[in-house]
């Protein structure tokens, strides 16, 4: 016997679960955490009883079949380059090294308009020639105070400009082990990434865009020790992308790596 983690959709929450129990996985290996996901009806007890002796950490029940996850490998070839309109683009975070490095490929791709959105308003952390780059990109870029945790920062500013894309790079870290880590730590992280995202896209919802992009990590994917709330929230938003893809939203999340000089 183990622990379970049993969800019943692929939505946004139920990502964040198969998050946090990767790094359970990884922390607590003695624990033998697996994850499924099955929807109730009829045939579910039958259904479980295939998914959890099964020796794959992670699977679901899906048209009457058990399927479980693999990477593979996917070549540049396969995507088709194109230019962006030339309209307004705002990056959440946007003061972040991840969010300059991002506002630079945006202006390159013909983005004609830039909002860097920061809860400060200005650069916070000294030392990387951060403000070097905002300076370098001034010409396109405004500076807006906005807390995208926020109900209502999130809704005046999404909600009050013509948006051609948005791209979601914020995020906090608060790394602890599982044993140490409380409610509040979890918060912390969940805020600037999960919560903000779920905002962003609701206020966005009712428009058309040409991109929304949300800045994940791969610690979604292999978990990384000491960082169950942030293997939570991106794989959160992993879920989140994949659900609204399936109701026809062009929403991508991208698994990003350590980024040299640039980090969040």
């Amino acid at each position: 016997p183990g622990v379970l983690v049993l969800t019943s959709a692929p939505e946004a929450s139920h990502g964040g679960a198969w998050g946090f129990a990767r790094v359970v996985r990884l922390e607590h290996p003695a624990l033998r955490t697996q994850s499924a996901e099955l929807l109730c009806g009829p045939g579910s007890i039958t259904a479980l009883s295939m998914l959890a002796p099964a020796a794959e950490q992670e699977a679901a029940w899906r048209g009457g079949a058990r399927a479980v996850a693999r990477l593979r490998a996917c070549t540049t070839s396969a995507f088709k380059a194109s230019g962006l309109a030339r309209g307004l683009y705002s990056i959440t975070d946007g003061l972040g090294g991840l969010g300059l490095r991002a506002t630079a490929l945006l202006v390159e791709g013909g983005a004609s308009r830039v909002l860097l959105a920061s809860r400060s308003g200005r650069v916070a952390r000294d030392g990387q020639g951060l403000e070097a780059q905002l300076q370098a990109l001034c010409s396109v870029c405004i500076v807006v105070a906005c807390d995208s945790a926020d109900a209502l920062d999130a809704t005046v500013f999404f909600s009050s400009t013509l948006h051609s894309g948005v791209l979601h790079a914020a995020g906090v870290l608060r790394d602890k082990m599982l044993r140490s880590t409380a409610a509040r730590d979890s918060n912390t992280v969940f805020a600037p990434k999960a919560l903000a995202a779920s905002l962003l896209q609701q206020a966005l919802s009712p428009r058309p865009l040409e991109a929304l992009g949300l800045f994940s990590s791969i610690a979604s994917t292999f978990g990384n020790v000491g960082q169950a709330s942030y293997a939570a929230a991106n794989a959160y938003l992993d879920a989140l992308a994949w659900s609204r893809r399936s109701r026809g939203s062009l929403v991508s999340s991208l698994q990003i790596p350590a980024v040299s000089a640039a980090g969040l």
